[in-house]
């Protein structure tokens, strides 16, 4: 496979950008996709689009522009990244990514920041694991409803993850100089919040407590979402109601979310490692379970 990352100056080549969308989402038609003419406006206007190109046809793309914040001032907001089904497990995504890094850090940009719905576990394998983000914001509902496949039916929670380009904590991650836990690393040193139970193929949410007596917290979430999904609606709603009160207390007491940790037995489960301290050692890489 050989595939060309172009940073996009032909407006001819939105339209099937779009279809890029509608296949990586399972999009029914197009009605969630971005037009062509604010992707253009995006690539025209200071931001980032670039695309991915097998033979001459895009497989992958992703597109960004300027955000601000009180907090920030001016970052690279990353608004979205896909690759198509049939293209996934090449590195696609993750090239996309660090295209992107390059260009920011290129127009003077430290952070990028994008927001992912964090019940979804190789989202968060990627985003924690592969690129070294932290998490610090949870939004209930963020886009309200999304029609698409993977979001239909249940509500767009999300997290607004943090990318600091600069910092030894992404420097490391990337290079593959530094590494997520595994579940042996921080189980004797993190406290586990979520209890669970085996549904076969599956696991339920049974309770979740919510308490500060330890800096470090695993909290289980599902192995894979769309299974708990397709099997049980109302245990994935369950999941994600749960899950919403734990992801709002803990980061309203201080807690970031600082990597995936994965464990697999018969079936995968899933774990955020949260950590009660300020960003700075987090970004250095200082690591209380090393």
């Amino acid at each position: 496979m050989t595939v060309e990352y172009v940073e996009v100056r032909d407006p001819g080549v939105l339209w099937k950008i779009m279809d890029v969308m509608k296949d990586a989402w399972g999009m029914s038609d197009y009605t969630e996709a971005v037009p062509p003419h604010m992707m253009w406006a995006v690539a025209r206007n200071g931001g980032f689009l670039m695309a991915a190109v097998e033979d001459g046809e895009p497989v992958g793309f992703v597109m960004g522009f300027t955000g601000r914040d009180e907090e920030h001032g001016l970052y690279h907001y990353s608004h979205m990244v896909g690759v198509k089904r049939s293209h996934r497990g090449h590195g696609i995504a993750l090239r996309l990514k660090l295209e992107q890094r390059e260009w920011a850090l290129r127009n003077g940009f430290s952070l990028i920041v994008w927001t992912y719905d964090p019940h979804q576990g190789l989202n968060a394998r990627f985003n924690f694991g592969k690129l070294g983000v932290v998490d610090r914001e949870f939004h209930p509902n963020y886009y309200g409803e999304m029609r698409d496949s993977i979001n239909r039916g249940l509500p767009s929670d999300r997290f607004r993850v943090e990318w600091w380009i600069t910092s030894p904590r992404v420097r490391e991650r990337i290079s593959g100089r530094d590494r997520a836990p595994s579940f042996d690393e921080v189980k004797d040193v993190a406290l586990s919040v979520v209890e669970t139970k085996d549904r076969g193929g599956w696991r339920a949410v049974r309770s979740v407590r919510l308490t500060t007596e330890n800096d470090l917290v695993l909290l289980e979430f599902p192995g894979d979402i769309n299974v708990v999904r397709d099997n049980d609606f109302e245990e994935a709603l369950r999941w994600k109601m749960e899950l919403r009160r734990a992801f709002t207390y803990y980061l309203r007491k201080g807690y970031i979310v600082v990597e995936h940790v994965p464990l697999v037995e018969e079936t995968r489960r899933n774990f955020y490692l949260l950590w009660r301290t300020s960003l700075k050692p987090v970004l250095e890489g200082d690591y209380p379970w090393r």
